[in-house]
This record gives structure tokens, C-alpha cells and sequence, in this order.
């Protein structure tokens, strides 16, 4: 297991609830630990240590192991492995070990093109009723994201993007579809570090930035919020999602050539980068275009 699960001592529940609320809301509805169960903060915990990344893929998690690092007791650690292990989040080897899944590049792809349709129907949902305050809120958690990329801080890096997209998507006051996308990203988050893993890959909102330079999808998201251009805010979070394929695609295995078949053909629409990473391409040098295909505006984190 990573050693960066830190542990947290449950017994003493204010502080617990401290440190997860200054995580800049990794859940912005959580109730205080102290009024939730047991085995709901063990969940909690775990969940958290799996969507930053803390807990790497391939990591095996023993009740024993994961008990002792939380200074809890092994029966709600085995209850909240084993629920996320239905979920789909953690998954089952041999000897019932419980690992955190190792992806292929097919299987991260079928999580990105789910993504991309319930993040893009949540961001319009809470484009069309966000109250004039949320923008203002998005800003400052989005200048937070600046200053962790620009201190090469991948881990708050990682909070502060997921802050981001989980206030947007809590306005849309969907909670089905808010616990659709969660799911999601608990599955894609041991790989969200990547992306902040080179701060060459990166845009940076500073006075600096270059004229002409690509703005950040946060910032058109943020822009379009305050025009009230509700479709506007669904294509920058749609590009947003995309812009992480040419950085985690390479770090995750091939699949067989039967695989990729079957994923071109259930998904015919799969962008020309993702489809050349996916087949172990090279993506070739950008070009100067005129315009952009299917009016999603390009991005880079």
C-alpha cells in the first residue's frame, strides 16, 4: 500500500473532520464526522485516499493493513472495502485479495467517454441555474489550482481540480447523477496525478501567460457562467475531460487487438489522439486549424 495513506485517528473525530473539510471540500455536503458511524468515516477515509491518488493502482489492501494505518477496527474496514469492491471501485484477485484495479488504455477510455456525457449534462444543469456567486467560488478554488501546479504540489493540485468540478456539479442539485459521476471518478482518480505530475503539460492563469496562449477550460467555464452561455459551460468541461488523454493514456497498458476492435466499434466517435494512444501511436506535431471539429474548444490542463 501507498505510504502516503496517511493514518487518521478516528477516535478523535474533530480533528478527523478537520482535516478532510481543509482538503478544499473533497466533498462539500459531508456531514461532521462526529454526527456519522464508524464505518462511515473508515468509507470516507478510504475513498479519499483512492481519488488523490494516495492509494496507487495495482496497491493490495488487507483488512489488517488498512486498519492499523486508520487506528481502527477491522470490521468497518472489511465493511467498507467489501462495499467498494461491489461498486466497482476496488476489485477481487487471486487468493481474494483487494486491489486498487491497474486500467488499460480501453478500459480508461470507456470511463473518459462516460464521463464526458455525465459531467457535460451536470455542468449545463448548473450553468442553468447557478446563482451569480458560484463563479466567484469556481475562481477561487481555481487560483488555489494554480498556485499547487505552479509549487509542483501534484497532490493539492489534485484536490483543488476536483474541488473544482464536484462545486460545479453539486449545482446542478442533480444528487443521482452527482453520485454517478463520483462513482467514476473514484475508478479514474488513482491516474488524475499524472496530469499534474509535469508542469510542462500545464496552463497557467498568471499574469505572465502569453498573449495569444490557450486559456484555461476553467477559466471559459467560469467566463461562460457569468454570460449565461449554458452550453458554453458543457463543451469547456467536455474539452477539460479530454485534455487528459495524452498524459495518462501513455502510463497505462495496451490492450489486444481484439479489445481495441470492440471499443472502436461500440464507440465510433473516439477523438483521433485518443484512438492513436490507444493503439500505441505517436500523436504527430499540432497543426494551425481554422476551426475545431464538433465546436469543442481544445484544452490543456
Amino acid at each position: 500500500m501507498s505510504s502516503d495513506f496517511s493514518p487518521v485517528k478516528l477516535r478523535d473525530a474533530p480533528e478527523a473532520a478537520l482535516r478532510l473539510l481543509s482538503e478544499a471540500a473533497i466533498r462539500p455536503t459531508m456531514q461532521h464526522v462526529e454526527h456519522v458511524s464508524l464505518s462511515t468515516q473508515v468509507l470516507r477515509e478510504i475513498r479519499t485516499a483512492i481519488v488523490l491518488g494516495d492509494l496507487a493502482p495495482g496497491a493490495r489492501l488487507t483488512f489488517r493493513d488498512v486498519a492499523q494505518r486508520l487506528k481502527a477496527s477491522v470490521t468497518p474496514v472489511r465493511e467498507a472495502l467489501l462495499q467498494l469492491v461491489a461498486e466497482r471501485v476496488l476489485s477481487v484477485g487471486l487468493g481474494r485479495t483487494i486491489t486498487v484495479p491497474l486500467l488499460t488504455r480501453a478500459q480508461f477510455l470507456e470511463l473518459r467517454v462516460i464521463r464526458v456525457v455525465l459531467e457535460g449534462m451536470a455542468a449545463e444543469a448548473a450553468a442553468r441555474q447557478a446563482e451569480p456567486h458560484l463563479a466567484d467560488e469556481l475562481e477561487a478554488i481555481h487560483r488555489q489550482l494554480d498556485e499547487a501546479k505552479m509549487a509542483r504540489n501534484a497532490r493539492q493540485a489534485t484536490i483543488q481540480n476536483r474541488a473544482f468540478h464536484f462545486r460545479l456539479y453539486e449545482a446542478a442539485a442533480l444528487p443521482a447523477l452527482y453520485g454517478m459521476i463520483e462513482n467514476i471518478w473514484l475508478r479514474t482518480g488513482p491516474y488524475h496525478r499524472y496530469i499534474f505530475a509535469d508542469p510542462s503539460k500545464h496552463i497557467f492563469d498568471s499574469p505572465g501567460r502569453k498573449r495569444g496562449a490557450p486559456q484555461h477550460a476553467h477559466r471559459r467555464i467560469i467566463a461562460s457562467l457569468r454570460a449565461g452561455r449554458h452550453a458554453d459551460v458543457r463543451l469547456a468541461i467536455e474539452a477539460d475531460i479530454l485534455s487528459g488523454d495524452p498524459i495518462i493514456l501513455p502510463q497505462l497498458p495496451e490492450d489486444t487487438s481484439d479489445r481495441v476492435l470492440g471499443l472502436e466499434k461500440s464507440l465510433p466517435d473516439l477523438e483521433m489522439s485518443s484512438r492513436m494512444l490507444l493503439e500505441g501511436k505517436a500523436i504527430p506535431p499540432p497543426q494551425k486549424q481554422t476551426g475545431r471539429p464538433r465546436g469543442r474548444p481544445a484544452s490543456r490542463r
